[in-house]
């Protein structure tokens, strides 16, 4: 059996033994508590899903090719849009959990590394109509589909910028004078994500959030995991498996929690 494979497996079997159950038991903090209850366990439907998903269903029946540039785990190649739509982009309850994010941490300076078709590029400038939201993304041709996005769902707000992650994020990050919240979707691999990571600290302040995908993905991203809850300047962690969420706040305790979702 693939090695990766192997480490998901066993990963997943440790989430699931020693993750809290939903509701919030076990969970002190009053900070956390309310951040589980109203925010990972919300079921209410907002404003924005029927729009995004409507347009996630657009991009599934999607039949053009285009080349796909992966800059982080994957060879490039040409894929079709609807196959991208399948494989690729966040699924429809992690992404509103993303967009519900954005509503609780009322962000307005939002740094997206990793717009793939732009579903969650879409749900975050959807969360604030006032927010500054950019987006990097290595692959020119998925990008012109991401942009398509923003004009069909008529944003203006969301700047997608082409290139190497690598290359553009140094410069992106002058543009903002502090960071409300960053999502991490791109090159997953442990050295990539920790120089994210750093590169985006100086711009963090008490109400900052950061979201990572896919910590558990591999053995690297575990790793990267790892690090990031033993900085010194993160308070509160959830790892919810598939993603994990960071918290800034200096008047928080430094608590790290597994969350059933």
């Amino acid at each position: 059996m693939n090695g990766t494979i192997c480490f998901r497996i066993k990963s997943f079997i440790r989430y699931w033994l020693t993750a809290k159950p939903r509701g919030g038991f076990g969970v002190h903090s009053p900070f956390a508590y309310r951040f589980i209850t109203n925010v990972l366990e919300e079921d209410m439907p907002y404003y924005a899903y029927n729009e995004v998903e409507q347009i996630r269903s657009m991009l599934l029946n999607n039949k053009q090719t285009i080349s796909v540039t992966d800059y982080g785990t994957g060879p490039s190649c040409k894929k079709r849009v609807c196959d991208i739509a399948r494989n690729s982009l966040k699924d429809k309850r992690l992404s509103q959990l993303i967009f519900r994010i954005a509503v609780f941490s009322k962000a307005q300076n939002i740094l997206e590394l990793g717009t793939s078709l732009g579903i969650t590029t879409l749900y975050l400038a959807k969360s604030n109509p006032k927010a500054t939201v950019k987006s990097l993304e290595g692959c020119p041709q998925t990008a012109e589909v991401a942009k398509m996005v923003m004009k069909t769902a008529s944003v203006e707000k969301a700047e997608i910028i082409v290139g190497n992650i690598d290359n553009t994020l140094s410069e992106t990050l002058k543009t903002f004078s502090t960071l409300d919240l960053v999502f991490f979707d791109a090159n997953h691999r442990k050295e990539p994500t920790l120089s994210y990571f750093k590169a985006c600290l100086p711009y963090v302040t008490d109400k900052t959030v950061f979201i990572f995908d896919d910590i558990n993905h591999s053995q690297q991203m575990s790793e990267a995991w790892e690090e990031i809850k033993r900085n010194d300047s993160v308070k509160v962690t959830i790892d919810i498996y598939s993603m994990g969420i960071v918290f800034f706040n200096k008047s928080l305790q430094k608590e790290d929690y597994k969350i059933h979702f």
